[in-house]
């Protein structure tokens, strides 16, 4: 993927996690440190969320707009509250009969 892409989309939840593991902490000690419930943090992660995603962006020395550009301006602003894409499983239709199903054999 080149660079270009990369910023536009920001970074990958995966990759945020990981470096606030590198940085000796998780999600749940930061919602703690800024009054949050920590499932918060981890919604932050899916969908806007201004106080934690800032709060994340702070703990790790990055901008918020570097991390999440869709959501996020230059100037740490929320710009957009519409969450990422997520893809949805392909299932294939149940195959129904054309027919009647056919009654069960009683027990004798």
């Amino acid at each position: 993927m080149e660079t270009k892409d990369l910023q536009a989309e920001g970074w990958h939840r995966a990759d945020i996690l990981a470096a606030v593991r590198k940085k000796g902490s998780n999600l749940a000690s930061i919602a703690r440190s800024i009054g949050l419930a920590p499932q918060s943090m981890y919604w932050a992660m899916i969908s806007p969320h201004a106080r934690a995603n800032l709060a994340v962006a702070e703990f790790l020395g990055v901008p918020a707009s570097t991390i999440w550009p869709q959501w996020f301006d230059g100037d740490g602003k929320l710009i957009s509250k519409t969450p990422l894409p997520r893809p949805r499983p392909h299932a294939e239709p149940i195959p129904r009969g054309s027919s009647a199903s056919s009654p069960r054999p009683s027990a004798a």
